[in-house]
């Protein structure tokens, strides 16, 4: 975490970029990417969200370790799928961006990767489009609920950043655990494997109540609920079950830690109270 020093300098940052969004920003109502992002040693965020961010830690220390570790999955993964040969990528609920955005990982590696965000946070999506060009014609954002398949794949920006003809690489970091009901995560994941060309891949991680415990996780759903955010854990079979016709690799779901780490040291406890996958979309199955 940042200094005293540093900390200040993030408060006044996240000031200044309070008037500079777009959209309307209340300061003492939390948000669940704001809170990542503190953890995450970012300064896009407000006392209201370090509140919860600091009660959650007090619940459960090593918090912050789970989502640092949520966030290296996302980059692993997406280094993957530039491997695999997927050069374009829809990162749904991407919230504020996060440390080294995805546009920023992929283009890195493939100067000419395409990257559309999605988000149905108007405020993420103000300050999705800090990061984003507007003359950019390799990126874009989109405020649309990743749960609305058709909404997200015939927008605008959609058409104009990606094509859809071939292979996309979708990402759902952290997000799918914001959404309590299955059968709506289910069925959206199916109309993306549905609409996209087969060899599309999808990456996701969620957060696992089982592994961290039944009662401490009740806790943590509890405190975010007080601050008005939703977040459900999920086991890694009712993880696995969202995935619907989603083939997973042969790592299956993993820990987070686990999935293909870098390294051989052994991961810390915290870096399993969360579950990441790679699941493909094959010729076989969907429609061609």
């Amino acid at each position: 975490m940042t200094s005293r020093g540093g900390e200040n300098n993030a408060v006044m940052a996240t000031q200044e970029a309070a008037h500079e969004w777009g959209a309307p920003v209340d300061v003492d109502v939390p948000s669940l990417s704001r809170i990542y992002d503190h953890l995450l040693g970012g300064g896009h965020n407000f006392a209201s969200d370090r509140a919860v961010a600091a009660a959650i830690m007090a619940l459960v220390p090593g918090y912050d370790v789970l989502v640092r570790e949520s966030r290296a999955f996302v980059r692993r993964a997406v280094l993957h799928m530039l491997t695999a040969g997927i050069e374009q990528f829809l990162d749904l609920g991407a919230g504020l961006g996060g440390v080294r955005p995805v546009h920023e990982l992929a283009q890195a590696e493939q100067p000419w990767a395409r990257v559309v965000y999605v988000d149905r946070d108007p405020v993420a999506v103000a300050s999705l489009e800090l990061i984003v060009h507007a003359d950019d014609p390799s990126t874009g954002v989109i405020e649309a609920d990743l749960r609305h398949v058709d909404e997200v794949l015939n927008h605008a920006v959609t058409a104009r950043v990606l094509d859809l003809t071939r292979p996309v690489g979708v990402v759902a970091g952290s997000v799918l655990h914001c959404l309590p009901d299955a059968e709506e995560v289910t069925t959206a994941l199916a109309g993306y494997h549905e609409r996209l060309a087969p060899g599309s891949l999808l990456a996701a991680s969620h957060a696992d109540g089982i592994v961290l415990g039944l009662e401490t996780a009740a806790a943590v759903e509890d405190r975010f609920a007080r601050a008005g955010i939703t977040l459900v854990h999920r086991s890694r079979r009712e993880f696995a079950d969202l995935l619907g016709p989603w083939q997973p690799h042969p790592d299956g779901v993993a820990p987070v830690g686990l999935w293909r780490p870098e390294g051989l040291t052994l991961p810390m406890r915290e870096c399993l109270w969360g579950n990441a996958v790679l699941a493909g979309r094959h010729e076989s199955t969907g429609r061609a």
